[in-house]
């Protein structure tokens, strides 16, 4: 026998066990550990993906009032657009007629140039625009003021 040459030899067995129960107990609490670190990096991951959802309805709540707010927008513009129209018509035919009335008119279709208040016309002292040109100009001119007074309001949007 050989434990009679190593005297120790007989623990072997023991010192084994012990040694196998040390490293079972450190793999263990290491385990224990990574699991603890496990459980909360999947937390961590859920709370992200929690935030995550809550902004994508938030910012889904943000698109829709902006959406609303151009509609409305796109609304107010098509109505101010009509009255534009309406309002420039108007005055032009209460022109015309005022002209007709006094005769300025020529077999043409042609009239004077309608003096602008502050501005000088280098040169002419009348302008011949055909009068059907009269209502297609009035129409372009409220078309582009509400084109501007909605591209005011849009650049309001927040």
């Amino acid at each position: 026998m050989l434990t009679k040459f190593v005297p120790y030899l007989k623990f072997a067995p023991y010192v084994g066990i012990a040694l196998f129960a040390i490293l079972a107990a450190v793999q263990y609490g290491n385990a224990v550990h990574w699991q603890k670190r496990y459980i909360a990096s999947e937390k961590t991951v859920a709370r992200y993906e929690g935030a995550q959802i809550a902004a994508i309805e938030i910012n889904k709540a943000k698109v829709a009032e902006i959406e609303r707010q151009y509609a409305a927008i796109a609304e107010k513009s098509e109505i101010d657009y009509e009255k534009r129209i309406t309002d420039n018509r108007t005055a032009l035919d209460r022109w015309m007629r005022s002209q007709a009335s006094k005769g300025n008119t020529s077999s043409t279709g042609a009239s004077k140039a309608a003096p602008v208040p502050g501005e000088i016309v280098s040169g002419a002292e009348t302008a011949i625009v055909p009068v059907s040109d009269l209502e297609i100009i009035a129409d372009a001119y409220a078309q582009l003021d509400a084109l501007r007074a909605w591209a005011l309001e849009v650049g309001k949007v927040d």
